[in-house]
């Protein structure tokens, strides 16, 4: 009996410790230093920047959309040129696959669009852009766009799990 009972414990644990190990391998913490750093300066949630760089490119900092999005937070260059100009930062192409550059830039942006928008709309002007938002909140207010609305819930879904894991992991007192 009690053999049998170690056996059952031993295969649990290992059953956790492969959940554990998968969980960090489908939702990494890479970058956490540059996250956290940031996200302090500019006022931003932790969660929801990983959550935004886990949805924009999987953690891949060469990742580049078709439309042009590049880096981490998938940072078009033209926005990311008046980013940097307004952080007093040199900027070039290249260092949008840096991922402390891409970073600080992606969450100053995010920062500055929560001056601007309040909630989902947030991420929807971070998706689609400011100028959208604005003519959606200057009507009905409803997000026209399928791929936004797509894109807000699987960041507030994604923002959950990071909460709990970097709660869980980096904020406990």
């Amino acid at each position: 009996m009690k053999i049998k009972f170690l056996s059952v414990c031993g295969a649990v644990l290992c059953i956790l410790f492969a959940l554990i190990i998968a969980v960090d391998v489908v939702f990494p913490l890479r970058y956490y230093g540059y996250v956290k750093k940031y996200c302090s300066e500019y006022d931003v949630e932790p969660s929801i920047a990983l959550a935004v760089i886990w949805t924009e490119s999987k953690f891949r900092p060469q990742a580049v959309s078709s439309a042009g999005a590049r880096g981490l937070m998938q940072l078009m260059p033209s926005t990311a040129e008046w980013l940097s100009s307004m952080l007093g930062e040199e900027y070039s192409d290249e260092k949008l696959f840096e991922p402390e550059y891409n970073i600080r830039l992606g969450i100053f942006y995010f920062s500055y669009l929560q001056q601007s928008f309040e909630g989902d709309y947030v991420l929807a002007a971070y998706n689609a852009g400011e100028g959208n938002v604005r003519k959606w909140l200057a009507g009905d207010g409803e997000i026209k766009f399928a791929e936004t609305q797509d894109y807000i819930k699987k960041v507030n879904l994604v923002k959950k799990i990071y909460k709990f894991r970097v709660g869980y992991f980096f904020e406990k007192k």
